[in-house]
């Protein structure tokens, strides 16, 4: 927490010496009731909560060059009045990004005790950084290369989850055919090594081959989707490999200047330390839609579906999630934004204790300045 504090002075010291126009502070405070904040299928337990956010955000044009730098760190404290010593946490961010048109390096810290994924019911105080480097040649050929590295941390900071630790590398090599301008099909070929902090049984490399499509793909949906045959094999012999036919699927459509809609979806192996299994197979996506109403008043719904199943036990876990999300925003006066939501999430499993129903309901306000 001390090192959030110095670079979050540090950001401030810089901006202010350089670019002060580029400096953007907002403070966020969301109050809401969570119906059953230890997502259990009985003994519901309700809390309100209260959650405060601080955000300092910095762009910035690096001088005689075509690089953008964005820093931006946020701290935030979260209180419960259910149980309020076991369930209350702080939170913090950090990242960085540098980039043009045809580089991009980014990295994204985050310090927080909310749930990991969807396949965990339980909050788990953890650290996860994220630092992504990117290089292509230019589009204005019909033929480009491209280059993705990228390496994942998670570290698990309470024993209950720490078996979930690990890093993960990743190193890729794309082609480029250049449709025009703005659309290309690509082909990437991308290998991954995975360790484990505690145990080398989960320990992998994994050899992902993909086609896809990148930029717009009509006059009005841009984005990017690709298929992927993705094999996985173990550093212990005595575990079979795994491989999977999977995808990959971000696209936005706007029909009209103030509507949009936004798909992502994926069918990917995730990380898992449950039973004999050493990962799970997500099927889901994501549905956004978006709609102004008047110039200060927003609408949005999110649909979210995940199907998640296990491949190994006795009982071979299968878990259905659903999430239903509205929300309506107004700018009341300059600078300050109210939105009101609601949020129901559904698990369904065909083991009893992993199923439950959870409704909440918030008012968060923004202020930027």
């Amino acid at each position: 927490m001390k090192k959030v504090i110095v670079v979050l002075f540090l950001v401030f010291s810089f901006s202010n010496v350089y670019a002060n126009a580029n400096l953007r502070y907002s403070i966020f405070e969301s109050l809401m009731y969570d119906s059953n904040i230890y997502q259990s299928n009985e003994n519901l337990v309700g809390s309100a909560i209260s959650s405060t956010q601080l955000f300092v955000d910095y762009l910035s044009q690096i001088p005689n060059s075509a690089l953008k730098l964005g820093l931006g760190v946020n701290v935030g404290y979260n209180a419960y009045t259910e149980n309020n010593s076991k369930n209350n946490y702080m939170n913090a961010g950090l990242n960085m990004s540098l980039k043009n048109d045809y580089f991009r390096f980014h990295n994204d810290f985050i310090y927080t005790s909310e749930q990991a994924s969807n396949a965990l019911t339980e909050r788990a105080e953890r650290i996860n950084n994220e630092v992504l480097f990117g290089f292509r040649t230019k589009m204005e050929k019909m033929l480009s290369i491209g280059v993705v590295i990228s390496d994942v941390v998670d570290h698990y900071l309470t024993s209950e989850e720490d078996l979930l630790s690990r890093n993960r590398l990743n190193a890729g090599l794309q082609f480029f055919y250049n449709v025009s301008p703005k659309t290309s099909i690509f082909v990437e070929n991308v290998i991954s090594f995975t360790n484990y902090e505690k145990s080398d049984v989960n320990n992998s490399t994994e050899n992902s081959l993909a086609l896809g499509v990148d930029g717009n793909v009509t006059a009005k949906v841009s984005g990017n989707i690709k298929f992927s045959y993705d094999k996985r094999d173990y550093v212990r012999d005595n575990i079979e490999s795994a491989n999977l036919f999977g995808y990959m699927a971000q696209l936005v459509y706007e029909p009209t200047k103030m509507t949009s809609v936004t798909i992502v979806g994926k069918r990917k192996m995730e990380e898992t330390t449950y039973g004999i299994n050493r990962y799970y197979i997500a099927t889901g996506g994501n549905l956004l839609l978006t709609k102004q109403l008047f110039r200060k008043l927003d609408t949005s719904l999110m649909l979210s579906y995940e199907n998640m199943m296990y491949p190994y036990g006795l009982t071979k876990r299968e878990d259905n999630f659903y999430r239903v999300r509205p929300s309506i925003s107004g700018q009341l006066i300059e600078k300050f934004l109210v939105t009101v939501w609601y949020q129901f999430k559904n698990r369904q499993s065909n083991i009893e204790e992993m199923k439950y129903s959870d409704n909440m309901v918030g008012l968060d306000v923004k202020f930027s300045f």
